[in-house]
């Protein structure tokens, strides 16, 4: 059997909210600033595999508590003793009329395990709240209150403490529907376990496979962000001249931003966000001239040369295709590459290298500003997102910030991996095979480096 969980409070405190974020679903309900919104009552299950281990039940907000209380304690259910005037009040003709919503809550405290009470900390502890936690505690249930909104400060933190401590409520839980934090999580299911012994091995596997779970999409996030870099990184366009047409670096600048908003569109598919949650300001987009680096010494190898140790150093290499260069047509790769001492696929890989070199053409290339930005803005996407509450109805702007001190080297130790994609533009299509430098291990190397600036 699950644990049943009766998630309660006042009209428009964040029921429905607390419950999006502990599903990490964003179409759970409806949420809104209007109060009472929520109508009926709803149960959802959360599980590990196939087991379910809580069922959460949303209910309707206390809307006039104050009355219910004087009903509570006139001649009609005075004499009720404990939680048997439930079923009395119930029946009634006030549960049909003017309680009716009250009513599907008290329904429902019959039943539940474990109340979670939901309190808006922004708002002082009015007497209609203190009445909700009376009317309650009736019911013989154990309560958890729930802090909501409490990732802000708020001058009435105290004096809720103080009110719940008066009714021996210490079991506090400060969760913010709205800026998620797990460890408030699992405090929330601690308390959980601790008022349900019987189900404490449950409860922490439940812990553990959510601490998985986020570490899982956290791990994706980068590992999407750093196929977005290298993509970015490795693409490039022909053009007739350089600097380029408008008509053509308005080409090179759409590519790029179709990279990005790929990017973000999987991010918020990863998190279970809608589209709208984000707004994403125009990338500024510089380019520069595509070139191979052939001196550099991954390039050199896959020429099968060693620096340091064979007679073919770059400076030779360069006066050989000059040398040959006036001889030869533009399909030539395999004779050059015989005369530089390579396999046919190696001259074949440098064939547009070469043809640049011999007619003149040019090729706009992303700079290494252009990268940082779009690392930057990854980065404050996944942070975001990460911590973001499944109640939240604000979308968050992403705009080109000045990074800090320690993002910059962060991006400093990445440009190396971003300059060797800039030397296999085939990388944007294809999969090298595994005895060659994968575009997969410098997705995972650069991942690494992303990583540290989530943590």
């Amino acid at each position: 059997m699950s644990i049943s969980l009766l998630v309660v409070g006042h009209a428009n405190t964040g029921k429905t909210s607390l419950i999006r974020t502990l599903l990490r679903q964003h179409n759970f309900g409806e949420v809104s600033d209007r109060a009472g919104t929520t109508r009926h009552v709803e149960s959802v299950n959360i599980k590990i595999a196939n087991e379910t281990v809580l069922t959460l039940t949303d209910t309707p907000g206390f809307e006039d508590s104050i009355g219910l209380w004087k009903i509570r304690q006139s001649d009609t259910f005075q004499t009720f003793q404990g939680n048997t005037w439930l079923t009395a009040f119930c029946n009634s003709h006030y549960a049909q009329d003017e309680f009716e919503q009250e009513a599907k809550i008290l329904k429902q405290l019959l039943t539940t395990d474990i109340i979670l009470y939901v309190i808006d900390i922004r708002q002082a502890p009015l007497g209609k709240y203190l009445d909700e936690l009376t009317l309650l505690a009736s019911a013989n249930k154990p309560i958890v209150p729930i802090l909501n909104f409490s990732a802000k400060t708020s001058i009435h933190l105290e004096n809720w403490r103080t009110i719940l401590a008066e009714r021996h409520l210490h079991a506090v839980v400060k969760y913010d529907s709205v800026a998620f934090y797990f460890e408030d999580e699992k405090r929330l299911y601690q308390s959980i376990q601790s008022l349900m012994p019987d189900h404490y091995e449950a409860i922490s596997r439940l812990i553990q496979s959510r601490k998985q779970a986020a570490q899982l999409r956290l791990q994706m996030a980068t590992s999407q962000l750093a196929d977005l870099l290298i993509n970015a990184a490795c693409t490039r366009l022909e053009c007739q001249q350089y600097p380029p047409e408008e008509a053509e670096s308005s080409e090179f600048e759409h590519q790029l931003r179709s990279l990005e908003k790929h990017c973000l569109s999987s991010l918020l598919a990863l998190y279970d966000f809608r589209e709208e949650d984000l707004i994403v300001t125009p990338l500024a987009i510089q380019n520069g001239r595509w070139q191979q680096d052939i001196f550099d010494t991954n390039t050199l190898k896959e020429w099968g040369i060693e620096t340091g140790t064979s007679a073919f150093t770059g400076a030779a290499i360069g006066a050989g295709i000059d040398v040959i260069s006036a001889g030869l047509t533009l399909g030539t790769a395999t004779t050059i590459g015989a005369i530089l001492g390579a396999t046919w696929q190696t001259g074949q890989h440098y064939k547009d290298t070469l043809k640049n070199k011999f007619t003149n053409q040019h090729y706009l290339c992303t700079d290494n500003a252009t990268l940082t930005l779009l690392c930057v803005r990854g980065l404050t996407a996944i942070v975001h997102l990460h911590q973001r509450g499944h109640a939240s109805v604000l979308a968050y702007q992403i705009t080109s910030k000045e990074q800090s001190q320690a993002l910059n080297t962060l991006v400093d130790k990445m440009k190396k991996y971003w300059k060797q994609a800039q030397q296999h533009p085939e990388w944007i299509d294809i999969q090298l095979d595994d005895s060659q430098p994968s575009k997969q291990a410098i997705i995972k190397l650069l991942q690494i480096h992303l990583a540290e600036a989530t943590n």
